[in-house]
């Protein structure tokens, strides 16, 4: 007798954005050059304060080398479904530059939080920070939802 079980379809899904270079530090070099470079960018288009960290290698290193600190590049955004049970995503390609993911990566990590003002008889006393996803967040960068 056979049964069939159907195990949720997850999907891979490739998206574009724009991100702005924060900061870029040399990790690792040779006599030959960088052999691996972290780059800081900002979502620019995402609500609150969206940051990613990736680690590339050699070849990424030298191209990413030509923007310089501040400028908006185009990226492209891998979104996938984790062994963990969750979605995940990584970027492929910074402005012209391909980047090999590794998927089990731990120098590659995303820093994000949407903060709000929190209000007492009309006055802003503080603000309150929350780092998960939400709807709005979403809605305009899809490749955050987990």
């Amino acid at each position: 007798m056979w049964s069939l079980v159907l195990v949720g379809c997850h999907r891979t899904h490739e998206f574009e954005s724009v991100c702005q270079i924060v900061r870029r530090d040399v990790v690792e070099a040779n006599d030959g050059g960088v052999t691996q470079v972290d780059v800081e960018l900002e979502w620019d288009p995402c609500p609150g304060d969206q940051f990613q960290v990736i680690r590339g290698n050699g070849e990424f290193a030298a191209c990413i080398e030509k923007y310089k600190i501040g400028y908006l590049v185009p990226v492209e955004v891998k979104h996938w479904w984790d062994d963990h049970g969750y979605y995940t995503w990584d970027l492929s390609k910074v402005g012209d530059c391909p980047r090999e993911i590794e998927d089990d990566r731990e120098s590659s990590y995303e820093k994000s939080q949407e903060c709000s003002d929190v209000k007492s008889f009309g006055k802003t006393v503080g603000f309150d920070c929350n780092r998960r996803p939400f709807k709005k967040l979403v809605s305009i960068c899809p490749w955050m939802e987990r």
